[in-house]
């Protein structure tokens, strides 16, 4: 009694010729990643930025988590951990530091998502239970050597 949810990533790398593509991709969207480069100063500020863009545009419950990239590099860090961790609490946002490089918590990163994003469905799902909507949904992993994807279990 499996259900197959595919999940859907858009990267823009932050690029500013992305930002009117980026508000339709908002709408419909059930959790966004905010990613800086650690060793770019600038990338962190335009956080705030992408932040506001997503409270203009995006759903109000919509799952946010903000990742500090390269992690790996820290001889070239301008951006400290504790001014990210700080920016994600102010906003009251998720975070994490990551390698994609060198694959440090980037499994973690969308695990935590996924998780995040399947337990507001759960709570959705529970208060309309007395409509018969089904119940709990549980995320599994399912890897091939191809291909990577979840596969969530209506309990």
């Amino acid at each position: 009694n499996g259900y197959l949810f595919s999940l859907n990533f858009r990267d823009t790398a932050g690029q500013e010729r992305f930002r009117t593509i980026t508000t339709a991709y908002y709408r419909g969207a059930m959790g966004i990643m905010l990613v800086y480069d650690i060793t770019n100063e600038k990338s962190f500020d335009n956080i705030k930025n992408w932040i506001r863009n997503i409270e203009e545009h995006a759903s109000s419950d919509v799952e946010r988590m903000i990742l500090g990239n390269k992690c790996d590099m820290n001889e070239k860090r301008q951006v400290s951990k504790e001014k990210g961790e700080k920016l994600a609490i102010d906003y009251g946002i998720k975070f994490l530091e990551t390698s994609a490089k060198s694959s440090i918590n980037v499994e973690e990163a969308f695990f935590t998502l996924a998780r995040d994003i399947m337990t507001k469905l759960n709570r959705k799902m529970n208060d309309n239970s007395s409509s018969g909507a089904g119940g709990p949904v549980k995320i599994t992993e399912n890897r091939s050597k191809k291909s990577s994807f979840f596969r969530c279990t209506l309990l």
